[in-house]
């Protein structure tokens, strides 16, 4: 039996009789829709304005949400690896494409940006000089790119480095602007950039300091521009220096051939002593030491930080004359003088066994290359180098592929380098070789040191086949080497010991490498070791062999000609 009870205060509109409790009118009581029978179209207009308020609902939670989680919310720059999978930026790893659009999208570059860094290139330098009273006084500052920031200073430029600054004194300009910039070409990179040293630029009108000003006259007076760079970060790593370091200050002073001081921060003598010979190729001034040296130098243009073009490599379209990787290594070729290739005299036939191993380089496609009957001078042997690894990533089978090689025909020199081993030695051995091998790593670097022409055979380890192609097989290939691969499988690697063969380690390594850069380190860097194949290796090294053999053909051949 139900009660119905009058509710005292609420009529119906339509007959004005108290309506009565039950479930049917508390519904419209509390849903607003007592009138429901005389306003229909008022309550189809709420049951539209429901629905779209749920379907608004559903898009945000389900898109617009993760989006701004994504790009909008986070200061941390999103990196994607080549399978896609989302993971911050991490140690030893460069910034994706899609990384790269990301960060476009985020900073379009300005007209100033654009300008600044046509500034910083040299480029209308002279042309703004004449439309200035004072010169250029100019403070800029180019942050539209993802691996770097570099600002330029024109003017009165003077270093303090007690106060880790950068002045710029001004005639005209009568406001304060300041710049903060930690000179260093991995950006994208938080964790190591907050170990870089951060430089205060500021302009200031010199009216408002004329009596600091005897405090802060300049003590060294330079008619060149100066380059500030840091020599921080991952310095000590092979090829990190090369990378972030000596290939940037190419890519950022080159333009000024020479007429250039550079300015260094975190200075290191055993850094200074390595690559001395290079650094002289592109400045014909003394460094000065930021940190210690406490004068005050002043210098008509500063350039903080350095341009970055890719990986271990020079992007002739971003040089303003055209510079390719090719005339960075005939810059390494001007500082160690390595001595002239004996001539060749002599020719006999050679049938050699033939092989369909890919080769990939300048001027050749990835087919398979052929090669029988080869004329070869008499008595000559191409020359095979080996990079040893002595802790992880370890040829177990060293031994055995030195006499595989050997018997192949080479001529077998095994190297080790240490961070002590000096670069003239290195460039010594590598620019007179045919062919370097050597398992992934940072001594992988040194195929910059290899004649174009010459074969580099990278052993690629399990859970490391992105960074081989990235870090070195594709720079490799824009310089001009004929680079093979040699990927190793389960069985060839010393973790096919250590875990179930079902275990994603060796069945799905992308899976382990999504965990992160430390996981990856743990696991397929510090962890393993290789032993490949001498039945597939001897195949790639027939290969470099027999081309090897018509590259010597062809360069004796040439010489005869000219002779």
């Amino acid at each position: 039996m139900t009660i119905r009870i009058n509710l005292p205060g609420l009529e119906d509109k339509g007959t004005g009789e108290a309506i009565r409790d039950s479930p049917r009118n508390r519904g419209l009581i509390y849903s607003g829709l007592l009138d429901i029978k005389k306003s229909k179209s008022k309550f189809k207009f709420f049951m539209v304005f429901l629905l779209l308020s749920y379907l608004l609902g559903f898009c945000w939670i389900s898109w617009v949400d993760p989006i701004l989680k994504l790009y909008g919310r986070s200061e941390e720059m999103v990196y994607r690896d080549v399978s896609l999978q989302t993971r911050f930026a991490l140690p030893n790893q460069k910034p994706s494409k899609i990384q790269k659009e990301i960060f476009q999208s985020k900073t379009n570059p300005q007209p100033s940006s654009v300008r600044c860094s046509s500034l910083i290139d040299g480029v209308g330098v002279d042309e703004v000089h004449k439309t200035q009273r004072y010169r250029n006084e100019i403070l800029c500052c180019d942050r539209s790119h993802l691996r770097t920031d570099v600002c330029y200073l024109n003017g009165d430029v003077r270093t303090h480095s007690q106060s880790s600054s950068v002045f710029l004194y001004s005639h005209e300009n009568k406001t304060t602007q300041e710049e903060k910039i930690r000179p260093y070409t991995r950006k994208w990179e938080s964790s190591v950039m907050n170990t870089i040293d951060e430089i205060t630029l500021k302009i200031h009108s010199r009216s408002d300091h004329d009596q600091s000003e005897p405090q802060n006259s300049c003590q060294v007076q330079h008619t060149v521009p100066a380059v500030m760079f840091s020599t921080g970060g991952y310095t000590g790593n092979v090829y990190h220096e090369f990378n972030d370091g000596l290939l940037p200050l190419y890519i950022t002073s080159q333009h000024l051939q020479g007429e250039v001081v550079f300015v260094i921060l975190e200075y290191h003598e055993w850094w200074m002593m390595k690559y001395q010979d290079i650094v002289k190729q592109m400045s014909k001034y003394p460094i000065i030491d930021f940190r210690e040296d406490k004068k005050i130098h002043c210098f008509p243009e500063m350039i903080v930080g350095m341009k970055i073009h890719d990986e271990l490599t020079v992007d002739s379209s971003l040089m303003k004359d055209g510079k390719t990787i090719r005339d960075f290594q005939s810059l390494l070729a001007k500082a160690y003088a390595p001595p002239k290739l004996s001539p060749m005299a002599g020719f006999t036939n050679l049938i050699n066994e033939s092989s369909t191993v890919p080769f990939h380089g300048l001027n050749s496609t990835s087919t398979s290359m052929n090669f029988s009957n080869v004329l070869v001078p008499r008595d000559f042997k191409p020359k095979l180098v080996i990079i040893s690894r002595p802790k992880s990533r370890v040829m177990l089978n060293q031994n055995e592929i030195v006499l595989l090689a050997e018997k192949i025909g080479f001529q077998v020199e095994i190297l080790n380098p240490k961070p002590t081993t000096e670069i003239v030695e290195m460039f010594k051995i590598l620019n007179s070789c045919d062919v370097m091998l050597g398992v992934h790593g940072a001594a992988m670097t040194h195929f910059l040191l290899m004649r174009p022409g010459s074969v580099f055979i990278q052993i690629v380890p399990l859970g490391t086949d992105w960074a081989a192609a990235t870090y070195y097989g594709e720079p490799a290939m824009k310089l001009g080497l004929k680079y093979i691969e040699y990927k190793i499988v389960p069985e060839e690697s010393s973790l096919y010991e250590s875990y179930e063969r079902n275990d994603l380690v060796l069945r799905n390594p992308d899976s382990i490498n999504r965990k992160g850069w430390l996981e990856t380190k743990k696991v397929y860097l510090d962890g393993q070791n290789v032993r490949p194949s001498l039945k597939r290796l001897k195949k790639r090294l027939v290969s470099a062999y027999t081309y090897s053999l018509s590259t010597a053909h062809a360069t004796d051949m040439g010489n005869l000609q000219k002779d």
